[in-house]
């Protein structure tokens, strides 16, 4: 059953916002049960940009997400611990760590991909997949937009479309 909507599409977007955040984290738990993964969101999407972009200072981390440098270091260190990833000194500039995915890592987070791909094919088999692609499209759109106001790398997570 669909809601009222609001008048006012932004108030409306808002709304959509607030209760899209909500469901997305059940999604998120649902799909780590079913994996059986550690792996929490943002370890998720730092293992992703790794392994689209390969090895980055902690520094392009932060800047890839808008956030402060204490912040990533907090992320990586599980991430680390887990042998997901591994950080090494910059041979062209001492004072910069770099971090790097790692085997295990790529695995963990196909893993996860795919149960995330799993859960969603089965909410959304009744849905057209021009709806999912163009759904897909919008929301990174969205995604771009948001970035790019914030001062974050909106390439950050670019993925390769299929050929």
């Amino acid at each position: 059953m669909a809601r009222k909507r609001a008048h006012d599409p932004i108030d409306h977007l808002q709304l959509e916002l607030a209760i899209l955040a909500r469901r997305s984290e059940r999604v998120r738990v649902a799909s780590l049960d079913v994996a059986r993964s550690p792996l929490d969101r943002s370890g998720y999407l730092l293992l992703a940009l790794l392994e689209s972009r390969g090895e980055q200072t902690m520094s392009q981390l932060a800047l890839a997400f808008d956030l402060d440098a204490s912040t990533v270091t907090r992320q990586i260190a599980p991430l680390e611990r887990r042998g997901f990833v591994e950080r090494t000194r910059s041979t062209e500039d001492r004072r910069a760590t770099i971090v790097s995915i790692t085997d295990a890592g790529r695995q963990e987070r196909e893993h996860v991909r795919q149960a995330r791909i799993t859960f969603l094919k089965g909410r959304l088999e009744d849905w057209d997949e021009d709806d999912i692609a163009q759904l897909a499209e919008l929301i990174d759109r969205f995604n771009q937009t948001l970035a790019s106001a914030s001062g974050a790398d909106a390439t950050a997570l670019e993925t390769e479309q299929p050929k």
